[in-house]
C-alpha cells in the first residue's frame, strides 16, 4: 500500500487484482456515478479506467445560461454568457503531477445529446478510483477543491471496494425501435441501464467507452476515435478535426497517419481549443482540474430517459444495436 500526500491532493494505492472496473463501479455507494474505460487495456490511455460517484457539483447549460449546482449545499448559482467560455472560468484549476492523465475534474458532454436535454453538462468529481490494467493497482485520488472542505476517508472508501458484496446480475429490455432521422432512433427501455452497458461494452467494444448517470438521463456508449486531447502542453487531434496551427507553437505541428499533433501555444488554455474545434456531433469526455482535456465524439451512444432510449449510431446497420435488443 502506498500513500502520497501533496498540497490539496491525497492518494492511496492498493493491489486490485481481485476487482474489475465494473465490480468497483457496482460496489461504490452513491449517486451520479460514472465509468470511463477502453477495450485497449494495455495500450496508451487505455491502460487506465476511471470510476467516480457523488460529484461535488454539476454544471449544466442551455443557450447563454450556465447553472452551477452544489450537491453538498444544494445551492444553485447562475452565470450568463457563452457556455464553453463560462466552463473555462468556473472549472477549478489545481495543478497535480502524477502518472495518471486524469485525477479529478468534469465528466460530461458538449452539444452531444438531443434537446430538450442541456446543451452542456458536466459532473465535477473531486474523488476518483483509478484502475491500472497494466499493474492491477487501484488508486483512490482526492483533490481538495475548496480550502474549507473536509477530505473524505480514503481508507473507508477502499474498504468498501473490498468488503461490499457485488450486486446480483440484473436484466433489461430494449425493443420497439423507431427511426426518427438518419442515425437517430427511439426505442422502449425497461430494467437496468448498467446491464445494457455491460453488453454494449462487449458487442461494441472500442478504445473509448463511457457510462455517466445524470439527473435527467443516463448516457452510455462507445467510440473508435479520440477526437481531441490536450495533455502536458501537447495537442493531439484526429485528422478529421480542423487545423490546429492557429493554436500551436510555430513549426510544432506534425501530421501522422490518423492524428495531427502539436505544442499548445502557452498563451492559450486547453478549453480554448475545445471551443474552437467543436465538431457538429459534439463531445463526450473530461476536463481535468490540471487543465488537461480528452474528448471523443458520440459515435455509438444510447441515452436513457425513463422508459425511452434514444439511440445514435454512425454505423450503417439496418437495425441499430441489433445485438442489444431484448424483450
Amino acid at each position: 500500500m502506498v500513500i502520497q500526500q501533496r498540497f490539496r491532493t491525497s492518494m492511496k494505492k492498493v493491489n486490485g487484482d481481485l476487482l474489475t472496473p465494473i465490480s468497483i463501479f457496482q460496489r461504490l455507494k452513491g449517486h451520479r456515478k460514472f465509468l470511463l474505460e477502453s477495450s485497449s487495456k494495455y495500450e496508451g490511455d487505455g491502460r487506465y479506467s476511471f470510476i467516480g460517484v457523488n460529484p461535488r457539483k454539476t454544471y449544466s447549460g442551455i443557450g447563454q445560461q450556465l447553472i452551477d449546482k452544489s450537491h453538498l449545499s444544494n445551492r444553485e448559482y447562475t452565470y450568463d454568457g457563452e457556455l464553453i467560455q463560462l466552463i473555462k472560468q468556473v472549472m477549478p484549476r489545481i495543478s497535480s503531477h502524477t502518472e495518471y492523465p486524469f485525477t479529478g475534474g468534469g465528466i460530461g458532454y458538449i452539444h452531444a445529446l438531443q434537446k430538450p436535454l442541456p446543451e452542456l453538462q458536466f459532473h465535477v468529481y473531486d474523488t476518483l478510483v483509478i484502475f491500472d490494467h497494466l499493474t492491477d493497482e487501484i488508486a483512490v485520488f482526492h483533490t481538495n477543491i475548496e480550502a474549507e472542505q473536509d477530505e473524505p476517508n480514503i481508507d473507508v472508501m477502499i474498504e468498501q471496494l473490498f468488503t461490499s458484496t457485488t450486486p446480483a446480475e440484473k436484466s433489461y429490455t430494449l425493443n420497439d425501435v423507431e427511426k426518427e432521422r438518419n442515425g437517430h432512433y427511439a426505442a422502449r427501455f425497461t430494467g437496468d441501464t448498467l446491464s445494457l452497458y455491460r453488453k454494449m461494452r462487449i458487442d461494441y467494444a472500442a478504445p473509448y467507452m463511457y457510462y455517466v448517470e445524470f439527473d435527467d438521463c443516463t448516457v452510455l456508449g462507445t467510440s473508435q476515435v479520440n477526437f481531441m486531447q490536450v495533455r502536458d502542453g501537447s495537442i493531439s487531434v484526429t485528422n478529421k478535426a480542423l487545423p490546429i496551427e492557429p493554436f500551436s507553437v510555430e513549426n510544432s505541428v506534425q501530421k501522422l497517419a490518423t492524428t495531427t499533433q502539436g505544442s499548445l501555444n502557452p498563451t492559450l488554455h486547453a478549453i480554448d481549443i475545445v471551443k474552437e474545434l467543436l465538431p457538429a456531433q459534439g463531445y463526450i469526455g473530461y476536463i481535468g482540474f490540471n487543465g488537461q482535456v480528452d474528448f471523443t465524439t458520440p459515435d455509438n451512444t444510447i441515452t436513457i430517459q425513463g422508459n425511452v432510449a434514444h439511440l445514435h449510431t454512425e454505423t450503417s446497420e439496418d437495425v441499430p444495436f441489433h445485438s442489444l435488443l431484448k424483450g
